[in-house]
This record gives structure tokens, sequence and C-alpha cells, in this order.
């Protein structure tokens, strides 16, 4: 009988796991509440970046220099949770699984050798509120987001860390996976020595994101099976 490596699944949060529909509302609206200007997500390609480099592109874009403390960082994180409560409750902001995310973490967190957490570039206050809205939040464990570190490359050794801690075990780094929908999730996962796993659910197409060289890279999570086998054997 075969035994299969430990794993630990590192999931990218947008475009990977969940969808969100007018997230720009929220997100603009945090801006306009903790800096006072008209910043615009829309105005740059956040796939990939963290929360606080999204900003500073959107002030580099909009050619305003300002100097950003790390109290301003804490009052922002905070205002836009609190933006984002209300998109949801209000409607305007929507947020849902994508295909096959659901039944995949679920068989993840039941089993025994694979473990499903998460590395984002959104701050941890606002991932939760995504995926709590997606449904997806009890099967996860807690993992690495922008407010561990503004720099993605950080975050899935945080996470890997935070994991070990946790639980008093002790994984390399090769039984560690990054599974995201851009060149920057491995990036990032080839940086700290993991494999990487993309999915093109996001703005990349395939044929671009094979073109990078991931381990894997595969349409989307829907082939419950499959993927779960892909992650044994990787």
């Amino acid at each position: 009988m075969r035994v299969f490596m430990e794993r630990l699944i590192l999931f990218d949060i947008d475009g990977t796991l969940t969808r969100t529909h007018n997230g720009y509302l929220p997100f603009n609206d945090a801006i306009e509440k903790t800096f006072g200007i008209d910043g615009d997500i829309r105005s740059v390609v956040p796939d990939g970046n963290t929360d606080p480099m999204i900003v500073k592109d959107i002030f580099i874009r909009a050619n305003l220099a300002m100097e950003i403390q790390h109290t301003d960082w804490q009052y922002f994180s905070a205002t836009l949770r609190d933006c984002y409560k209300d998109a949801v409750r209000q409607g305007t902001t929507t947020i849902r699984p994508l295909p096959g995310a659901m039944e995949l973490v679920q068989a993840l967190w039941a089993g025994d050798n694979i473990h499903p957490s998460v590395v984002t570039g959104n701050f941890e206050v606002t991932a939760e509120i995504k995926l709590e809205t997606a449904g997806l939040l009890p099967y996860l464990h807690r993992g690495a987001y922008a407010s561990d570190s503004h720099h993605r490359p950080d975050l899935p050794q945080i996470a890997r860390t935070r994991w070990q801690q946790m639980t008093r075990r002790s994984l390399r780094t090769e039984q560690c996976v990054v599974i995201g929908d851009t060149p920057k999730d491995l990036a990032a996962a080839r940086h700290n020595q993991m494999k990487c796993v993309l999915v093109e659910t996001g703005r990349y197409p395939v044929e671009e994101l094979r073109y990078c060289e991931p381990d894997e890279c595969v349409a989307d999570l829907a082939d419950t099976q499959s993927i779960l086998a892909m992650l044994s054997n990787i």
C-alpha cells in the first residue's frame, strides 16, 4: 500500500478559490476614507499583488506622492474590512466560490496527508470576509496575508512556519504547493523552493501560464478527484 507524502497546499484566494463581483466598490471606498483621494483599483492590474502594493500602484498611476506609515496601513485594513462587510451585506459586492473550489477544500480538510491553507495578497481581515462569504473559511488553515508582509514572495514561507508552529510538525519546502492563477504566484513559490500549480480561472490564459513552466497547469479545480491525485503525486 502506497503512503503519500504529506503536503501543505497554499491556495491563493482571488481568481483561484473565489470570484468577487464589484470588489472595486469597497476597495475604492476604503481608499477614499483612509487617504482622502479618489483612487480606483480598476486603473491598475491587481492580480497576484498584495493590497498595499495595489494602493501604491494606484497612487503612482494618479501621480500622487504619499508617505504611508504603518498606522495608515492598519487604518486602511480596518476600513477595507468594514467597507467589504457593508458591501456584502447590501448586496452591491458578491463573492462566490469558483467551480470545484468548495468540493476540493472540503476533501482536503477531511483527509490526513494533504492540508489546505492560504497565501493571499489580501489583508487577513478581508481574506476572512471573502472566504466566509464564499463558505470556504471552515476548511482552510490560517495561512499568510498582506498583513504579514507587503512583499508577496515572503508569504509562502510565513504560511509554512505558521502551520509548523500550529501542528508542531515539520514540512520541507518541497512538500508545500502554491496554487494560484498568476505568474506572481509561481514566482513566490519558486522564491521559496516550493512547487506550484497554476489555474486558468483568472486573467491569464492557460497558454501564458504554461509558458511560465509551473509544475502543473489546469483549466480549473472542477475535477476534484483528478486534482487530489495530482496533489498527491506532484
